[in-house]
């Protein structure tokens, strides 16, 4: 009898084991979703829908107020440069199996980031430019948004999970960049093509291991001629397309290894009617823009913003 006893200990230690496992790793997974989707200029600002795991599909929006300034002028060789702002991420996903005697709970994560960086663009050439930097962004998620279908109760499990997704929590996402840019005029039109590779290092509350990796962006985009002015100023659509290419070790945690954009942006210059700090906005342009996303697995979305661009080279 005692050793029946032993044994079931012993399956009841492995069984708590492996639920906790699914806790964590439901926690990390979805509040990298976040962090990454927040930091990537390329999919911030936009609706996303995840592949299902142990639950409903995730479901994040993301509102990006992050914006960088170029120090020098056009034709500058070295132009150093800052970044700095803040925003807003939700990630939830409901009927979510946490091995909790057959409760599907439902999961939320509200979450609000800081994010500031520098670099330097460096320009040696007329067509070909090159840029490296360096960002740090803060994501803090609220307590309170766990909806479980079953009560929690006194079990060490259950005080987990209770910890992980009905606590406030303190992530971060640092990100080591490299970028090479060309941008020709063929036929007349104002073209550019830029591959960028990061290092990205997350950082997650709890005692929650990190993860780091090596992700890829690369994009293609066109101007086309003036298409009219407004208030005498010139304005100019841009078509582009992109792609986000991530390690294993990244797509592991994140839930897609790839995603591919394709978009248009409607461009009105607007910096020379700024005149404050001896013109150092006369670059300046105010853009609306709209972009669809798909990915090789169930990953998909869109995003619509509205941005001032300062011209990088």
């Amino acid at each position: 009898m005692l050793k029946n006893s032993k044994y079931i200990s012993i399956a009841l230690f492995c069984s708590t084991i492996a639920y906790a496992s699914t806790a964590e790793d439901t926690y990390q997974n979805l509040i990298a979703k976040s962090l990454f989707t927040s930091n990537n200029i390329h999919l911030q600002s936009g609706w996303y829908e995840f592949d299902k795991t142990n639950g409903d599909k995730p479901d994040l929006s993301n509102a990006n107020f992050v914006g960088s300034y170029y120090f020098g002028d056009y034709a500058d060789t070295y132009r150093p440069f800052i970044q700095g702002g803040f925003g807003f991420s939700k990630i939830e996903q409901d009927n979510t199996d946490l091995g909790r005697a057959g409760s599907l709970d439902d999961i939320e994560f509200d979450s609000t980031y800081w994010k500031i960086g520098a670099g330097c663009n460096f320009n040696p050439y007329n067509e070909v430019s090159f840029v490296i930097g360096a960002s740090a962004m803060w994501m803090n998620s609220d307590d309170g948004n766990f909806h479980p279908q079953i009560p929690l109760n006194s079990s060490a499990y259950d005080k987990r999970v209770e910890q992980l997704f009905n606590q406030e929590s303190d992530s971060q996402i640092y990100d080591v960049y490299g970028s090479v840019v060309y941008h020709p005029t063929i036929n007349g039109y104002k073209t550019q093509f830029d591959a960028t590779l990061h290092y990205v290092d997350m950082e997650f509350d709890h005692d929650i291991k990190s993860v780091d990796g090596i992700n890829v962006d690369l994009r293609a985009g066109f101007h086309t001629h003036q298409l009219t002015t407004l208030m005498e100023l010139p304005v100019w659509m841009e078509f582009f397309t992109s792609a986000v290419f991530l390690d294993s070790d990244l797509s592991d945690v994140i839930g897609f290894d790839s995603a591919f954009n394709a978009g248009a942006s409607l461009h009105w210059k607007v910096g020379p009617m700024i005149h404050i700090f001896d013109d150092a906005f006369k670059d300046v342009d105010l853009s609306a823009n709209l972009q669809g996303t798909i990915s090789n697995t169930d990953f998909q979305g869109w995003k619509a913003s509205v941005s001032f661009n300062l011209l990088k080279f």
